[in-house]
């Protein structure tokens, strides 16, 4: 039998009917057979739990995780409605697909790193492959969950995901495990069998100006750069020097947070991460997720629409040439919600989504989601990023 999957989507007002059409879509390509496994990314328009009741109405008994999303990629579509919902069903007799919930992460994120790790140790048999991270992209310092995972997993396990959004409204996300809908939380999945992935990370960003220094972090919140307040710099960059802080300030411009010399010489050398939010009595820059490092050199970025185009082609052509000739069982695509309608407006797909599958495959299953922050390994530590796109394309194994 090897690996049947299929994809589907719905933008059915109710959300009920769109769990059911959007699984019907996707289930549709198993010739008969009932899924194990369910992948389910959908808009903030949606009541959750009637939304999975539905998916799970068509599904049965198949094990699901999955969240809510700034908005869904399914095939080759991009969909930033806020009633839009994308589901991956498979099944298998190659690839097993384990969920996990870790509900602390609001609250305790370094706590969740380290539960995360020891689930995954009492589930391994040797034969792990990923581990999909979903978790929410409003609350909890992903920066730390991810140092705490990284310390715990096993070496070989890679991690890439993406955090949970709510079509820009900034209020409340969800992750999806089996029937609940919870929030705080971090969904993931444990992949393992006779299969494996490649990863392929890429930003298109251009750094401007010189190198500069954080000077005073206090968790989330960037204060100081180079001992000025953090909105007083980069108000230095945008046009005539805004007073206000809003969402089209942050599509143009972030800050790369530079990488040591050759640790990652496929990758540009900077991590890339976006403020969303401005203290202005202090002049302090909010940064979802958290780890930018007192002290750390810096470079403010500028996207580059070509560039993004460009580089995401070219990380797309890395996973292709990693194994030529071989088509993967399932490509997911982690896009940061910045480089959907924000930058492309009606062309995302063309522009973020066809490029890739020109060099992956137009009939590839394909699914995915436009994140509040995508999580990806880069040198052999998994990084929390902004603005990218974490491409994983899962193969077979014979």
């Amino acid at each position: 039998m090897g690996t049947l999957c299929g994809t589907g989507r719905s933008n059915d007002r109710d959300p009920h009917a769109a769990g059911r059409e959007a699984a019907s879509l996707a289930c549709a390509a198993l010739g008969g057979a009932r899924p194990e496994f369910c992948l389910v990314f959908a808009g903030s328009g949606y009541a959750p739990a009637e939304l999975l009741a539905g998916v799970r109405e068509v599904t049965g008994d198949a094990a699901l995780s999955g969240c809510s999303a700034e908005g869904v990629i399914a095939g080759a579509v991009s969909d930033e409605r806020v009633r839009a919902v994308a589901v991956v069903a498979l099944r298998s007799d190659r690839l097993a697909f384990v969920p996990m919930l870790v509900p602390h992460y609001a609250t305790a994120p370094a706590e969740a790193g380290a539960a995360l790790a020891r689930e995954v140790a009492a589930a391994a048999r040797g034969d792990e492959i990923a581990l999909l991270v979903f978790p929410d992209g409003l609350t909890g310092n992903c920066t730390e969950f991810l140092q705490a995972l990284d310390r715990d997993r096993p070496p070989s396990l890679q991690v890439v995901g993406g955090a949970a959004g709510d079509g820009l409204v900034f209020k409340q996300t969800h992750q999806f495990h089996g029937t609940e809908a919870v929030t705080g939380a971090v969904a993931a999945v444990l992949v393992r069998g006779a299969g494996s992935i490649e990863i392929a990370v890429s930003h298109g960003c251009m750094p401007i100006g010189l190198e500069r220094r954080l000077t005073d972090v206090d968790g989330a919140w960037v204060r100081r750069i180079d001992g000025q307040p953090a909105w007083h710099v980069f108000r230095q960059y945008l046009s005539g020097e805004p007073e206000e802080f809003t969402l089209e300030t942050a599509t143009h411009l972030s800050v790369g947070e530079l990488l040591p010399e050759g640790e990652a010489p496929e990758y540009e050398a900077f991590i890339v991460r976006t403020p969303l939010g401005l203290d202005k009595e202090t002049g302090s820059l909010f940064f979802p997720g958290g780890g930018l490092a007192p002290g750390g050199p810096i470079r403010l970025t500028r996207r580059d629409p070509e560039r993004v185009r460009e580089s995401a082609r070219e990380s797309a052509a890395r996973i292709a040439r990693r194994r030529p000739g071989r088509r993967p069982a399932l490509v997911m695509q982690f896009d940061c919600a910045g480089r959907g309608r924000q930058m492309f407006g009606e062309r995302t797909a063309e522009h973020i989504i066809a490029p890739l599958q020109d060099e992956l495959g137009h009939d590839v299953p394909w699914i995915g989601f436009h994140t509040y922050g995508e999580i990806a390994p880069i040198g052999g530590r998994t990084f929390y990023h902004n603005f990218t796109v974490a491409l994983c394309a899962l193969y077979e194994e014979p």
